[in-house]
């Protein structure tokens, strides 16, 4: 089946989404979404099409009951076309509800969520054809004791964000975050906060992955649920084995695999997050199918 090239946008350069992909399993939870969104549009079609809401012909394919009819059912460019417009409706509500449950689960902030769900749903394109440095925009708190002084900030949005910041009012502030006053602050000086920032957060608890400073995370997410699967049919001395992990004799005439068992632990952990994500977007599905 093919499936209708939809939502285009301008990619933008240095958007910074890439973080986020980096973590292992995000990628996979966001397949997960996009796929929920496919076969939840393909039942949408089956029971239109039942209905007899899509015409005759289609509903005797379905009636015939036969693997040529279904075939055939899913090749029809009305259905594709149904198909596909109904993903899109399906995998905006989808993305709005999942980036934050994904951020959630990954112990990552709140501005990732909202990214992921761009991501989601937008795909490698951005929401505005600009260039972004930093993938978390600043945010700008400004006191301003004339009314039309913030107005004239709220006019000038677009090139607020060319600069990679939004502004806000006082009251604007959200509970949980942190605002750095930079009104005289040199330039040179911006880095030196960091270290007052990062001890702050530490008081407050702040433990989200994708504000920690280090590498970025490079363990094969995908490797690591093989091990998951293969360890489990096969047991984890073949499965270190057929997946090419070294196995040390030496000191263990049995075999040890250290590699092996870190991916082993990493792939249980990333099940056991999209088996509760999986569960999330069960919950929602009744919420999204139409009347």
């Amino acid at each position: 089946m093919k499936r209708r090239a939809g939502r285009q946008r301008s990619v933008g350069k240095g958007s910074g989404i890439d973080k986020l992909l980096s973590f292992p399993g995000i990628k996979e939870a966001i397949a997960l979404v996009k796929e929920r969104a496919f076969f939840l549009a393909m039942d949408e079609a089956l029971d239109t099409a039942i209905k007899g809401e899509l015409g005759d012909d289609l509903r005797q394919l379905l009636t015939e009951g036969s693997d040529k009819a279904l075939d055939k059912f899913f090749q029809n460019g009305s259905v594709e076309s149904f198909i596909a417009d109904t993903e899109d409706e399906l995998l905006e509500d989808l993305a709005i509800k999942a980036g934050p449950k994904i951020a959630e689960l990954w112990e990552l902030s709140e501005p990732a969520g909202e990214r992921l769900t761009e991501f989601i749903y937008w795909g490698k394109n951005s929401h505005l054809d600009i260039e972004q440095p930093y993938w978390l925009p600043l945010v700008l708190v400004v006191n301003a004791k004339k009314p039309e002084a913030m107005c004239t900030l709220r006019k000038k949005y677009i090139e607020f964000l060319r600069r990679n910041a939004v502004v806000v009012p006082p009251e604007g502030m959200q509970d949980g975050h942190i605002y750095l006053d930079v009104t005289y602050l040199p330039y040179q000086a911006l880095p030196l906060a960091y270290r007052a920032v990062l001890f702050c957060r530490e008081q407050l608890e702040i433990q989200k992955q994708d504000l920690r400073e280090g590498a970025l995370p490079s363990a094969d997410a995908e490797k690591a649920l093989k091990c998951v699967a293969l360890q489990r049919s096969k047991g984890t001395k073949e499965a270190a084995k057929e997946l090419g992990f070294r196995i040390y004799v030496s000191d263990n005439p049995s075999g040890s695999y250290p590699l092996f068992r870190k991916y082993l632990r990493l792939g249980y952990l990333i099940k056991r997050k999209l088996d509760m994500l999986d569960v999330f977007l069960s919950s929602l599905e009744d919420n999204l199918k139409k009347p």
